[in-house]
This record gives structure tokens, sequence and C-alpha cells, in this order.
């Protein structure tokens, strides 16, 4: 009977005390399935956003820097193919049905025109990127700051002497949260056009993890996280519990103690930093704001369009001596407007074109490839830290610490 047993307990070892990251464990944590999930099915394994070099951005090796770039975006050229055929349409109605206009007329029109919208286009895109990257910062601070509170917490653990096993299982929790909060922020990409519902997007997250850190979590946990859908902010409920109970036990001060109150204030900081990076994740700046803004953005581009269509059209006629005399003695003039006219009412646009959807994706930092803050580097160095730190508390050349007499 008790061979039976050992062996049974040979066959099911005890999980919490397996070491926290195992060496089966690193080959699943580099992700590249995971990734290549995440950013659409294409390999940007390697990908950083937040990792590039300055010195090429200071030269004009700059124009050659596509990955990641404003301008790799299809959209954008699609809405610069389109303003290129209004152009053409408006340039193709000149050369038929406009006639006998003078060219100073011409230069009003055109700089009523292209210049209708830019300035005030133009604040309200700085200041939509200004507050776009203020969310992306306060967002990668407030995670980066959850990712302190597993450190905290294990220090001073390890300050009080705690035992192995609850030093590591108050660590696998902490970065168990950060990785369920990572993988269901991400696993709301399409927002609320995707129309997923919340049961599937709790499903894929989950399955994630599973791929990633298969070991992380234990089958009677899960299933009682399954139960909520934010069950990263609920893992700090049995962190805070767990503390308890050890205060009780005499594991470490007890709770009127002002290092019992200290802990207290490292779950409520891990807690309140799961609350900002979700708020700031999940909602978004208002639908009339950025829906008007992107309606003038396309307006001014399309009424630049047209006034490039009208100095192509008139500089055509001229060109092929089909305007009258006083338009054909004004070609090399219409030739300069015809170069100004392309910079303000072609380029110009198109910058703003290209502001706008790096507006859109720095102020979703875990929603978009080229915006997205690098959760899984900082989730990895947090994991090699809580070894490492592990590794120097076992070995010192003094007696280690003990509250518990």
């Amino acid at each position: 009977m008790s061979s039976s047993v050992l062996n049974a307990s040979e066959a099911q070892p005890d999980v919490e005390k397996e070491p926290l990251i195992s060496d089966k464990d690193q080959k699943p944590t580099t992700l590249s399935g995971i990734q290549k999930a995440l950013l659409g099915g294409e390999d940007h394994d390697e990908w950083d956003c937040t990792q590039y070099h300055m010195d090429n951005l200071t030269t004009w090796t700059a124009f050659l820097l596509t990955k990641g770039a404003a301008f790799d975006k299809p959209g954008t050229w699609r809405c610069m193919a389109c303003a290129i055929t209004v152009s053409i349409c408006m340039a193709v109605y000149t050369q038929i049905g406009i006639y006998g206009v003078s060219i100073s007329k011409i230069d009003l029109f055109v700089h009523r025109l292209s210049t209708f919208l830019n300035v005030f286009v133009g604040f309200l895109l700085g200041f939509f990127l200004s507050s776009s990257m203020l969310r992306w910062y306060s967002c990668t601070n407030a995670f980066l700051q959850l990712l302190d509170s597993v450190r905290s917490m294990q220090m001073q653990m390890i300050a009080l002497g705690v035992d192995r096993v609850r030093r590591e299982m108050l660590s696998r929790y902490g970065i168990l949260s950060a990785w369920l909060l990572h993988f269901s922020l991400s696993a709301q990409q399409g927002g609320a056009e995707s129309q997923v519902s919340e049961s599937a997007q709790l499903e894929k997250t989950w399955m994630w993890l599973e791929q990633a850190r298969p070991n992380l979590v234990l089958p009677e946990e899960k299933r009682r996280l399954l139960r909520h859908q934010e069950c990263y902010a609920l893992l700090w409920t049995w962190v805070a519990s767990l503390v308890g109970r050890m205060a009780q036990d005499g594991e470490i001060p007890p709770m009127a103690s002002p290092t019992y109150g200290r802990i207290l204030e490292i779950v409520e900081a891990a807690y309140g930093s799961i609350r900002d990076v979700r708020s700031l994740q999940k909602v978004r700046p208002p639908f009339v704001y950025v829906h008007t803004l992107a309606v003038l953005v396309h307006v001014n581009h399309i009424l630049n369009a047209i006034s490039f269509g009208l100095v192509v059209g008139m500089t055509t006629q001229a060109a092929m001596g089909k305007a009258d005399r006083n338009l054909r003695s004004d070609l090399p003039r219409l030739v300069s407007s015809l170069f100004m006219a392309f910079c303000m009412s072609m380029v110009a646009p198109f910058l703003y074109l290209a502001l706008l959807d790096v507006c859109v994706c720095i102020s979703q930092p875990f929603t978009y490839v080229e915006g997205k803050i690098p959760a899984l580097k900082f989730i990895r160095n947090l994991e090699e830290d809580i070894v490492n730190a592990a590794v120097m508390a076992d070995n010192t050349k003094w007696e280690k610490p003990r509250f518990k007499k």
C-alpha cells in the first residue's frame, strides 16, 4: 500500500515545490506562435516598436525605413490613390469645361481652397497626437508598475525569511496576473467592431496562456479563475488573503504592524496599476471627437485634391495652347504654381493622413503592432528577475533571516 502511494506521488509531483521557471518552460516562453497569433498571423517575432536606432532617424536613411512606419499602411496609400483619382477627374473637367479664367483668380481660388482646413486640421491633429502619446506612456508606466509590485512582494518575503514555497506561490500569482492581463487585452484587438463575445475572448486568453506558460497555473486554480472575466485582477485577492493568513500564522509581522501595512500597499498598487492599464486600453477617446477629426482630415484631403486637379488642368491647357493668350503667357507662373500646389495640396494632406493613423495606433497600446507595448519582453524580464533574486537570496554568506521562530 505504501509503495503504491509512493509511486503515485512520484507520478504526480507537487507543482508548488517545483522551480518557478523550469527548463521545459523556456522554449514556450519564446512565444513565436503566440506572437504570430497576436499580430495577425504575420512573423513579427523580433519586432519591437521601442527598439530602434536614433542615428538612422537623423539622416536621410529615415526615408528607407518602412517596417513599423506610418507610410507602410495600405489604407493610407488607398486614400492617396483616391485623391489622385479626384485630381485627375478635376483636371479632365478643367480641360473640357473651363476656359478663359485669369491666372490671378486661379491662384486666389487654389490658395483659399488649399488652406481652408490645413491650419485647423493641423492644430487638432497635434492635440490628438499629444493626448495619444500621454495615454501610451501612462499605460506603459501602469503595466511596469504591476511588474514592479511582483518584484517588491518577492523582496519583502525574502527580507522576512518566508518559506520558499510561499514566496514562489506569491510570485507565481503575480506573474500569472501579468500574463492574463496582457493576453486579455490583446484578445480584444478588433475592439467593439469585431463583435467578439467575452466568453470567446476569455477562451482565447487561456489558450494563449497554456501555449506560453502551460505549468504556471494549477488545474484547480484554473477552474476557479475561468468563472471570472477579469481574473487577472482577482488573483491579487488571493495574494491579499494569503498574506493575511501568513500574518496570522506568524510567518510575517502581524496585521497591526507597519510591515504588514507596507505589504498590503504593494497589493493595492498592483490592483491600481491593473485598473489603470485596463481603463487606458478600454476607454477610448469619444467617438464624436475622433470621427469629426477623421472627417475633417479626409475632407481636407479631398478639397486639396480638387484644387490640385484645377491647377493641373489649367497648366495643361496653357501647355497645349488651348487657353487664351493671357493664360499662355502665364505658363511659367502656372508651372511654379503647379509645383507649389503639389506640395501644399498633395504632400501636406498625405502627411496629415499618416499622422492621423499614427495617433490611432498609439492610442491603443495593446492593439496595433506599430504602437504595441513590448509587454512580452517586460514579462520575460520579470520572470528572469524573480528567478535570479531567488537564487541570490538562497546563496548568501550569512544565515538567512527568519521572522517566524
